[in-house]
């Protein structure tokens, strides 16, 4: 079996049909799994065979306000989007909750020139696999890439200067765990920036929101909900219960699910995307997005520790 220069392999299509059967086999089980498993879990499985770039690994779904040609492009300009929002810049000690397969972190580095970049993820494929990319890349030196838990930061307080989340957060057992894990190992002045995808209030969503509302005013101080369902505005006094200051959420989605379902009404007909298991294609297919997009909203949060 060969390999495309993204060290994607090139099957027969015996082969393909066999992986999207350990696909599934593999997917089915994910909900058996225990919960701190399951997203890492079936992040390994999607593997970079179903992504559905032309020369990255990014697994975003973009930002295609400057009407970009590719996803990969429209991808770069989502974590360019974030790191200026972050301020991002030489001197900075970053902590990057969910990298992916590191393409943000690579562009990162490049471009604004933290002083470091520690990615943590709970994919260990991703993190073999960004390990080596860095490695190949020459900048073992400025980024490294390990294992840990969103809810539950492996970093000391106060240790970094910015905390990223691009795309991301929305997988995570408890975005208010998180952002408290955030606020802590924040320097003050530090920033937290995440771009996530949210639940977006309207009349069939209402109902979901309302029943969260009951749960939340039951709640006694100090507890957290472990699976937060949040829209843009309960988002912000999320992040304001966790301590954050100048906290500031706005809307994307214009600029993320009607343009991708556009460019991927075209991108899935080319050939490489055959490799891309079918329930994936589906998903993301034009049709998929239509169906699933407008149940979605797609946020930017910035918020500051004092």
């Amino acid at each position: 079996m060969t390999l495309t220069t993204a060290g994607i392999p090139v099957e027969t299509l015996p082969e393909r049909t066999s992986r999207w059967a350990r696909e599934c086999l593999e997917w089915a089980k994910v909900p058996f799994l225990p919960t701190g498993q399951r997203v890492g879990r079936v992040y390994d499985i999607v593997g970079p065979q179903n992504l559905f770039g032309e020369d990255s690994l990014f697994i975003n779904l973009g930002y295609w306000h400057d009407a970009p040609d590719s996803l990969d492009e429209a991808s770069r300009d989502l974590a360019r989007l974030v790191a200026r929002e972050a301020e991002l810049g030489p001197g900075d000690i970053q902590l990057d909750v969910g990298f992916g397969y590191g393409d943000q972190d690579f562009l990162w580095a490049r471009e604004y020139g933290p002083k470091e970049i520690i990615g943590m993820n709970i994919a260990t494929e991703q993190i073999d696999i960004a390990t080596r990319r860095a490695a190949e890349l020459g900048l073992s030196d400025r980024i490294r890439f390990e294992y840990g838990s969103a809810i539950d930061l492996p970093r000391a307080d106060a240790s970094c200067t910015k905390v990223t989340a691009l795309e991301s957060a929305f997988h995570f057992p408890s975005r208010a765990k998180f952002f408290a894990e955030a606020h802590r190992v924040l320097q003050p002045g530090g920033k937290l920036v995440t771009a996530d995808i949210t639940v977006r209030r309207n009349a069939i969503t209402e109902p979901m929101l309302r029943v969260q509302d009951r749960a939340e005013s039951r709640q006694q101080p100090g507890d957290h909900v472990e699976r937060d369902v949040l829209d843009l505005g309960r988002y912000r006094k999320a992040l304001q219960a966790a301590g954050f200051d100048q906290v500031n959420v706005y809307s994307i989605r214009r600029d993320v699910y009607f343009p991708l379902a556009r460019f991927l009404g075209k991108r899935l007909r080319d050939p490489d995307m055959h490799r891309v298991n079918p329930v994936l294609r589906a998903t993301f297919s034009r049709p998929g997005l239509l169906v699933w997009g407008p149940w979605a909203d797609y946020i930017i949060a910035v918020g500051t520790k004092s």
